[in-house]
């Protein structure tokens, strides 16, 4: 194995990261004093795993990190890195390179790598280990380690023969060996204390285990036999429950029966009452037929007396009718025969029309007719007005007909919405209170709804304080019976402790064990007093071994303890007699000095509570101890007390009379036998403190718990009331809202009917309006067709004279226009008289039309209405006598149904009262099979609860038990019971566990005493191992040391010699020299250069019996002459075959047998910087 390479960055003065690259033979290191060349062996010890910093010359570990300097800031951080070529695997590595990097954080993290993978600090030791290898190997060899063989003491310099031999592994394994072998034996000491306990316990354990196996034995067979009592109840009782079940089958069928009697009897009645409802329904109907026939028949007799008196004015009526016909025919006739002259006489004008045309045609075509054709669209527009008028008079007469109709009907109308109106007006007022009381309703059901959701509310909070509360009084009283089990815990393990007297003398064990064999024994002062936890440690110091002093009544008991106990050779006890014991006090002065003092507690006696007949014991032993609060006070009283008194401090340090102190502190974390007594007392008083802590608690939880029942019953409750409030609020608004659409649709009826009596009373006065003007209209209309009439007579007679003036206007004209002219005027006129005529014709035939019409209508209602009227009456009386005879018939059934329906009614009670005989007895027989019932689920539950098994699994082991005389087996077991008594269930299973636990630590016990030889076997191996290694080691060293003294003096003798060869173990190591020309004479007599070229040649034999890879010389030669130098590099240049040397030196004489110079300089103060020189190739 050969070290390749090392880089350096942040590591002291290399600032900058350097790698220094190692070649075979040797490679010097040179460079000033300061320059940072200590700092590179010092960074191949960090990385290798150095941990101590002052080792590297630091205060701490951050020291080794670049601290920056005038010029450059410090650095955070320092790296080192080694590289070694592990071809031929020296380091048990598979790796044939390895490489070793260790980083330093100035926050102080670090890590540690191979090969890039982070290990630890281990790791990196483990890799060395026996390497000859490592930070404290001697691979690296410093000018004090050199002075530390000259100086060392020889047990000392055993220590580099040890390294050598490479015994450290077994030293450090034999180290572990005997700490497991004291905890071996320790753990010994522990099992045999507790075996001894435990050997007192199981004797009567086992008798407590026998008792409760024989109750044990005796309840399962009482249990068995109880079993079958309840088996054979329950099969009793399902017997009576198969008979009731039975009997209530028959019940059920008879009360099936009964109950479809019933259905008969009450259908069959139904329908009865049925019958009877429907004949009453069609008598009432037809008795109201008989009213309205019989009003009818009176109505119509009335209206046939009144139809006879209409019928004589009709008959005077159609007279006068008759009259205006004949008129009117005559009119008519008249008229008809005016028409046919004034037809011939307009056909002839027509003609001579016609004719005169043609002629004047021909004969001019200038004549002017435009004042004549002005004058005839004169006459033209007022013909049409007067048709106009005429048509507007017709349509005057029409509306007024239809007028007098229609008001009439809108009379008759708004009397019925009148009515309507009232009725609506009287539903609205209804409607409205109807609303009101819902209206009150809904806000009353609503503000009981908010109250509930309010009372909801809190009982929700005070549900939530409740469980709260609740959860914190159920931890509290959980933590409490947590304190309470860990405080009965530890005083029930106390007490044991105490009840064994574990820890006292023997004979006090011995003795106490067997105080009941003595009367007068009161105890051990440790058991009798009680004092205060705080003076504890006082106390027991003050007490010292008195505190297993055993309290008498006199000397004959401590006699007869003495004796027992030298008869039966168990130990020896202080024995304190009451009888003779005198107290012992201090002087009133002593007392009032002390209670002067600063820190002054009180008298240890009176610090300590005990039964008045054992004061004086107490006062005997503590009466002249006084107890202060620290050792200065202690001082302080003791010298003013002139060292007279005993003064104790609370931790236990003393100052004894005449001046002695004792003090200090075990590693004993263990509690005294006082202190063990004072925490029994004190768990005592806790326990009971903690009885009536967790009872509280627990009263509380359960009051707490009960209170969140009632108040979650009180929340659900609400709940229930609320949602059922909620529904009857939603129905009341649901009722409310459906009253408010109905009276807002009887306010749009209301609002519409009187829109419409508004209308109709509006359309009467319209009409009553319309008719009066109607009759104005009439009037005027007949007086504008009689004033068109005329004015279009006159128009025509001013057309003739028109026409006259215009042909005497146009005299110039023929006598063929005039003529024409005069032709058209006849012609005109003729047609206008014909117009007249045809329509007066036209009236008048429209008028006889009517008159006829009326007359035919009068003669035709007088003769159909009295007809109508007489069958009508002849129908009403016979249907009037045939419902009286339908009457009188269904009067009849209603009789024979009612008669019916008394005899169903009687026959329905006696079956009701069958009934309810059946239904009596059905529900005895249910009564007595829920009885039964309870009476299974008991027995069964009594199973279940009590036996943990179901009648089905014990019928069957019942099979396998004699029942025979069964209640005298079951009361002959409980006195057998009875007269085992109570028992401790648990020591069975508490005897298993000790036995088990017995068995345990006798085995055990065992194991560590075959442990313990086996240690004691391993370590004798390992000394054996030690001594043969370290004496073949030693004599190898001896023999090559002698060699190479002689070497390097050039002579001379040197020897290694053991200080105690029969301790090979033990012995050291001295160097005997002989420098050339001296005598032997011891190391510490050399001079200084010998003493160090001595322990160079120590070094250099430890080389040669355990060759290593590398060796690092750090100014190992300084203290040498240039001759010695010289041997020195001569020496490294004939070994570096095998090793390379890695040189830090001064010498010109190392520098010249070097391979490769490396120098170190500080071109920037305080920053090393790396320079390197081949000297092989400068040589060549």
């Amino acid at each position: 194995m050969k070290l390749k390479t090392l880089e350096i960055s942040g590591f002291k003065s290399f600032a900058n990261r350097t790698k220094i690259e190692f070649m075979p033979g040797i490679t010097g290191v040179v460079g000033p004093n300061g320059s940072g060349k200590s700092n590179i062996i010092e960074s191949i010890r960090w990385v290798m795993g150095e941990t101590s910093a002052k080792g590297l010359r630091g205060d701490k570990m951050a020291d080794v990190i670049f601290g920056g300097t005038n010029t450059r800031a410090p650095l955070n951080r320092a790296e080192v890195s080694i590289t070694f070529d592990n071809t031929d695997h020296y380091l048990n590595s598979e790796y044939s390179e390895i490489r070793i990097t260790r980083t330093l954080y100035r926050s102080g993290e670090s890590k540690y790598q191979i090969n890039g993978q982070t290990v630890r600090l281990r790791d990196v030791h483990e890799l060395f280990m026996d390497s000859g290898l490592g930070r404290e190997s001697f691979s690296i060899i410093s000018q004090g380690r050199v002075e530390s063989i000259f100086s060392a003491k020889p047990i000392e310099r055993r220590s580099i023969i040890e390294d050598v031999a490479g015994v450290y592994k077994y030293k450090q394994n034999k180290e572990q060996a005997e700490k497991e072998l004291q905890e071996t034996v320790d753990n010994l000491h522990r099992v045999q204390d507790i075996l001894f306990e435990l050997e007192n316990r199981i004797e009567p354990l086992a008798q407590q285990a026998s008792r409760a196996s024989d109750y044990l034995t005796t309840k399962e067979k009482f249990d068995q036999l109880d079993q079958a009592r309840l088996v054979i109840e329950l099969d009793d009782l399902f017997l009576d429950q198969t008979k009731i079940a039975k009997q209530l089958l028959e019940l059920e069928q008879q009360n099936s029966n009964g109950k479809q009697q019933l259905e008969t009897q009450n259908h069959a009645l139904s329908e009865l009452k049925v019958q009877r409802i429907a004949l009453e329904t069609l008598r009432d109907k037809y008795q109201a037929q008989i009213v309205t026939l019989t009003q009818k028949v009176e109505q119509l007799t009335g209206e046939k007396r009144l139809e006879a008196e209409r019928m004589a004015n009709r008959t005077q009526s159609g007279r006068d009718l008759k009259m205006r016909l004949e008129q009117v025919q005559q009119i008519l006739t008249e008229l008809q025969n005016n028409q046919k002259q004034r037809q011939i006489e307009f056909e002839k004008e027509d003609a001579n029309v016609h004719t005169a045309q043609a002629t004047l045609e021909t004969t001019t075509e200038h004549a002017d007719r435009q004042v004549l054709e002005e004058h005839e669209a004169v006459i033209s527009e007022v013909r049409n007005k007067l048709v106009d008028a005429m048509q507007a008079l017709t349509s005057a007469k029409n509306e007024q007909t239809y007028l007098t109709k229609s008001n009439q009907q809108n009379d008759a109308n708004l009397e019925r919405l009148n009515l309507k109106l009232s009725d609506l007006k009287a539903k609205n007022a209804a409607q409205a209170t109807s609303i009101s009381e819902k209206e009150t309703r809904y806000q009353t059901l609503s503000q009981q709804y908010t109250i509930q959701k309010n009372e909801i509310e809190k009982a929700k909070v005070a549900g939530q304080k409740l469980e709260h509360d609740q959860k914190i009084a159920r931890k509290n009283w959980f933590d409490a019976l947590e304190k309470q089990e860990r405080a009965t815990s530890r005083l029930q393990s106390l007490q044991r402790l105490s009840q064994s007297y574990d820890g006292y003398f023997q004979g006090v064990k011995n003795l106490m064990r067997a105080k009941n064999q003595f009367t007068g024994i009161q105890g051990v002062v440790a058991e009798l007093i009680q004092l205060d936890a705080s003076n504890a440690l006082a106390i027991e110091t003050a007490l010292g071994g008195a505190l297993q002093s055993v309290v008498v009544d006199n000397e004959q008991t401590a006699k007869n303890a003495i004796q027992y106990l030298t008869r039966q050779r168990l130990g020896r006890v202080t024995f304190l007699p009451v009888s003779t014991i005198q107290s012992r006090h201090l002087s009133a002065q002593q007392i009032q000095l002390a209670q002067n003092q600063a820190g002054f507690i009180g008298v240890a006696a009176d610090l300590v509570t005990v039964a008045s007949t054992q004061r004086a014991i107490i006062q005997n032993l503590l009466g002249t101890t006084l107890i202060v609060g620290n050792l200065d006070h202690a001082q302080m009283l003791a010298n003013r007390l002139q060292h007279r008194v005993r003064v104790i401090t609370l931790d236990g340090q003393v100052i004894n009379a005449g001046g002695s102190m004792v003090g200090g502190a075990n590693r004993q974390t263990g509690n005294g036998l006082l202190a063990q007594q004072t925490e029994i007392d004190q768990l005592t008083l806790e326990l009971k403190q903690l009885s009536q802590t967790t009872t509280t608690y627990e009263a509380q939880t359960r009051q707490l718990e009960q209170q969140l029942q009632e108040v979650t019953q009180n929340f659900q409750a609400l709940q229930q009331a609320a949602t059922a409030c909620n529904e009857q609020v939603q129905a009341a608004a649901g009722e409310l809202h459906l009253a408010q659409n109905v009276a807002n649709q009887m306010s749009r009826d209301f609002e519409a009917m009187q829109f419409e009596i508004k209308q109709s009373s509006d359309g009467t006065i319209d009409h009553a309006t319309r008719v009066t003007e109607n009759r104005q209209q009439i009037q005027m209309h007949d007086q504008a067709v009689h004033r068109l009439q005329t004015q279009l007579d006159e128009l025509t007679q001013q057309r003739t004279d028109l026409q006259t003036k215009v042909v005497a206007a146009e005299q110039s004209a023929t006598a063929l226009q005039i003529k024409l002219a005069t032709v058209q005027a006849g012609r005109d006129n003729a047609r206008v008289r014909l117009d007249d005529i045809n329509e007066r014709i036209q009236a008048e035939t429209s008028l006889a039309e009517s008159l006829h019409e009326q007359l035919a209508a009068l003669d035709s209602n007088q003769t159909d209405r009295q007809s109508e009227i007489s069958i009508s009456l002849d129908k009403l009386e016979t249907d009037l006598a045939q419902v009286k005879e339908t009457v009188a018939e269904k009067g009849t059934e209603l009789t024979k149904v009612v008669q019916s329906i008394e005899i169903a009614e009687a026959n329905l009670q006696l079956v009701q009262d069958s009934q309810t005989k059946n239904l009596q007895a059905l529900s005895d027989v249910k009564a007595r099979q829920a009885e039964l019932a309870q009476k299974i689920k008991q027995n069964e539950s009594l199973l279940l609860q009590t036996y943990e098994t179901t009648y089905d699994d014990s019928k069957q082991t019942m099979q396998t038990i004699d029942t025979t005389d069964l209640k005298t087996q079951l009361k002959l077991l409980k006195l057998t019971l009875n007269d085992i008594g109570t028992v401790n269930i648990g020591a069975i299973d508490e005897y298993q566990e000790v036995k088990t636990r017995y068995d345990f630590l006798n085995q055990q016990q065992a194991d560590l005493l075959d442990a313990q030889n086996n240690l004691q076997t391993t370590m004798s191996e390992m000394d054996q191992e030690v001594i043969t290694r370290f004496k073949t080691t030693f004599d190898a060293i001896a023999e090559h040391f002698t060699y190479i003294f002689e070497k390097m003096f050039g002579g001379g003798k040197a020897v290694l010699e053991l200080t105690d060869p029969e301790h090979l173990l033990t012995t050291g190591v001295d160097i005997k020299a002989q420098p050339p020309g001296k005598k032997f004479q011891q190391m510490s007599l050399l001079s200084g250069g010998e003493k160090a070229l001595t322990a160079i040649s120590l070094l250099f034999a430890i080389l040669e019996v355990r060759p290593v890879p590398f060796a690092v010389l750090d100014e190992t030669e300084a203290a040498l002459d240039e001759a010695n130098v010289d041997r020195f590099a001569e020496y490294l240049h004939e070994v570096n075959e095998r090793t390379q040397f890695i040189v830090i030196t001064h010498r010109k004489g190392t520098m010249n047998h070097a391979d490769v110079l490396y120098g170190v300089t500080m071109q920037e103060p305080g920053i090393s910087t790396m320079v390197s020189v081949n000297l092989e190739t400068i040589d060549s």
